[in-house]
């Protein structure tokens, strides 16, 4: 394998347990502000499962807004010669 591609691989497992922590931690957010007579257990496997699901979208954005970072730096590159002092 490439290291090229292992790093796309560790960009995409990062940024994948980035969003999935995030979507835990709204999570345990939500569950400490919604009162418990309230939340029924269904309500509440529901909620976690979405939570999470939406985590994992945050975290496939933050993959995609990463790899066009890459891929735009390359234009932003000086030349050698264009550099004056």
């Amino acid at each position: 394998m490439s290291k090229r591609t292992i790093g796309l691989l560790l960009l995409l497992l990062s940024s994948g347990a980035l969003g999935i922590g995030l979507g835990h931690w709204f999570f345990d957010v939500f569950d400490a502000s919604v009162p418990p007579a309230v939340l029924t257990d269904l309500n509440r496997a529901t909620a976690y499962s979405f939570f999470l699901f939406r985590g994992f979208l945050v975290g496939l954005v933050v993959f995609v807004w990463s790899l066009l970072v890459l891929l735009l730096s390359r234009l932003f590159i000086a030349d050698a010669g264009d550099a004056k002092l």
